[in-house]
């Protein structure tokens, strides 16, 4: 058993992912013009909603399914999958995320817990070089904080740090693992910028996922 595992989340936390989704947008755009780039992000949002999660491949298959070839070519859609498939993730990690990675390492067992598809999200992680910065130590689901006892088998410890740039997120962990786990909110992206918890306090707040390597194991056990 290790005393200390780091649930760390990817979009947001590692990834600059409100940055990928304005770079799609524009590679979209030039591909497909701006009324079917439009509606792919329509149909992005009602799958998001119906699955509770970001799901690339099914997006894709249902702009596929309802545009006519005249409309969209087979060619030009294999173009828009291929913007998917070879996006180059390494340039969108946050200053100082490996280098982070790597000082948690030194300090207890890092663990990428994301949400998202079983097809993009793992193919965003592996191609950023994530996947590789924790040893393969990489899980995904829809709403890992309804799996927090599977990750807890998989990954026994004596104690916990989940970092998340979702407040939510951490509030839900907390309220299932109570003083085994230590709350990091990481104030990148929309969502660190919307969310307002009143009876609700971190016990770690940061600015950037960078700044993670200033602060002791000690501090990463306080619950």
């Amino acid at each position: 058993m290790h005393e200390l595992v780091f649930f760390i989340d990817v979009d947001n936390t590692l990834i600059h992912n409100d940055h990928v989704k304005e770079n799609l947008d524009q590679h979209l755009q030039a591909e497909i013009g701006e009324t079917l780039t439009r509606r792919f992000w329509e149909i992005y949002e009602q799958v998001r909603i119906e699955q509770s999660v970001v799901n690339i491949p099914a997006t894709l298959q249902r702009l596929r399914a309802e545009t006519p070839e005249s409309t969209l070519d087979t060619q030009t859609y294999q173009h828009v999958h291929s913007i998917f498939d070879n996006y180059p993730f390494t340039r969108e990690l946050y200053p100082q995320v490996l280098e982070t990675l790597r000082y948690l390492r030194t300090l207890g067992l890092p663990v990428i817990v994301s949400d998202g598809d079983q097809y993009f999200q793992a193919e965003k992680i592996v191609n950023s070089n994530l996947a590789d910065a924790v040893e393969g130590r990489v899980l995904i689901y829809i709403h890992k904080q309804q799996h927090l006892a599977e990750i807890q088998q998989a990954y026994p410890a004596e104690h916990y740090t989940m970092i998340d740039d979702k407040l939510q997120i951490l509030v839900d962990s907390k309220a299932i693992l109570g003083k085994k786990l230590t709350t990091v909110f990481v104030k990148q992206g929309k969502y660190a910028q919307d969310q307002i918890h009143t009876n609700f306090s971190p016990t770690i707040s940061v600015e950037h996922i960078g700044d993670l390597q200033s602060f002791s194991k000690e501090q990463f056990l306080q619950s």
